[in-house]
């Protein structure tokens, strides 16, 4: 059987972007259960894998979902291909790793108002659209699959032909949620003790990876760094930023980073207990986290950060880092549950140090929590948490109930969207 996966904007190379990881996890499943895998991306790499990439191209794309029996599209599908698989009877599936008009609206990059909200109503009505017609959805975790259910049922597409069928809608919408590595991390060389002017070896890393983008608050952790130079007197607790710029050199800078790295500059951290480095090859970034001593993120208190299970921690509890987050968190409930690491109010910087400050101080507590971590990552593996999409392909099958004639609210909201 063969299966096409649309990345949409992020390419699959050696610079993966964290939510990107999900097309080459479906794409290496989908090869090691017999499928011919094809993905569609931006530009052309250099793999050395038994995907076959092909560049974004209009006539190649409808040739691709014609030999196709498996269209797989992530959370900003391309409409044009979406379109044509389901005129062509594909079936169609989803992996949601965002809500697609919820991270819109922190495209706050746009110096023109109108293009950003000509943009979001695009976006939301290409994720409608997705959703009316796929046979079925994954999504990233069961709390987000509440959400989407509610969107489901807003557009007519969960009705009484399929709820009756299946009432727990499983046969709709599952949650595959990110995993980890089912192997460990390993060391190989020191990245920036000892090596970056300004990080000693004994220092007390913090890590926060990926990037600033619009839904961090850098803000705060500035902020915060500036408290435990100044209030707590700690020269040797370091924060790095790391993969401050995107590794597409064309991106600028996000509102959010721009804003973090003045503030950085006017409180006199940078260099001192702040660092700006590189984005990491994705293959290569085990070897920076091992080196650390704990993984932060930070996020204002808005509905990307309520609602979504940030990929970073994956890599931080990978690396069995002890995880500081705010309490406005989708993750906060899951790391104080099993005690992963330590909970900071939103916002609130001196909150941020003191917690901090007592993890670097409490090396009985690291232990623990690294044991916590180490017992639950079993659990978070790919290979478990992928499970129903391996189930899924192993009987692949066409939502019977998609195009009934008495389903008015979904034909409906297909005609609409479709215009939008």
């Amino acid at each position: 059987m063969n299966i096409v996966i649309f990345s949409g904007l992020v390419n699959i190379d050696k610079n993966l972007v964290g939510t990107a990881v999900i097309y080459k996890k479906i794409a290496d499943l989908a090869k090691k259960l017999g499928y011919q895998v094809d993905m569609v991306i931006p530009n052309l790499i250099d793999a050395k894998d038994d995907v076959k990439y092909c560049v974004w191209e209009k006539k190649n794309n409808q040739k691709l979902i014609n030999q196709a029996d498996i269209v797989v599209f992530g959370a900003y599908p391309p409409v044009e291909p979406l379109n044509y698989a389901r005129q062509k009877k594909k079936i169609i599936v989803s992996y949601l790793w965002s809500v697609a008009p919820i991270g819109s609206m922190e495209f706050r990059d746009y110096k023109d108002a109108n293009k950003q909200r000509e943009l979001h109503e695009f976006i939301s009505s290409s994720y409608n659209l997705q959703l009316l017609l796929s046979d079925k959805i994954f999504c990233r975790d069961h709390e987000v699959r509440k959400l989407i259910i509610g969107s489901l049922l807003s557009l007519g597409r969960i009705d009484l032909n399929n709820y009756y069928e299946d009432r727990t809608l499983n046969s709709l919408i599952e949650a595959a949620p990110f995993g980890i590595e089912d192997r460990e991390p390993r060391h190989k060389k020191n990245i920036y003790r000892g090596i970056i002017n300004g990080i000693e070896k004994n220092d007390f890393l913090l890590l926060s990876s990926g990037g600033i983008w619009n839904w961090n608050d850098g803000e705060t952790l500035v902020k915060t760094m500036g408290l435990i130079d100044e209030k707590y007197k700690l020269k040797n607790i370091k924060l790095i930023l790391q993969g401050f710029r995107h590794p597409d050199k064309k991106q600028k800078l996000s509102f959010e980073a721009e804003k973090t790295l003045k503030l950085a500059k006017n409180y006199g951290l940078l260099g001192k207990n702040i660092f700006l480095t590189d984005w990491v090859p994705f293959l290569e970034r085990e070897n920076y986290l091992t080196e650390c001593d704990a993984g932060i993120v930070t996020s204002p208190d808005i509905p990307e950060a309520n609602f979504f299970l940030k990929t970073r921690i994956y890599d931080y509890l990978w690396a069995e880092l002890p995880v500081l987050l705010g309490d406005n968190e989708a993750f906060a409930g899951i790391v104080m549950k099993n005690r992963l690491g330590l909970i900071a109010k939103c916002g609130q910087a001196d909150d941020w140090a003191k917690n901090i400050v007592y993890l670097y101080k409490n090396k009985k507590g690291q232990k623990q929590i690294k044991t916590n971590i180490k017992k639950i990552k079993k659990e978070m593996t790919w290979k478990k948490t992928l499970k129903p999409i391996e189930i899924f392909l192993k009987n692949p099958k066409k939502d019977k109930n998609l195009f009934k004639n008495d389903r008015k609210l979904f034909i409906n909201n297909i005609k609409y969207n479709s215009k939008l």
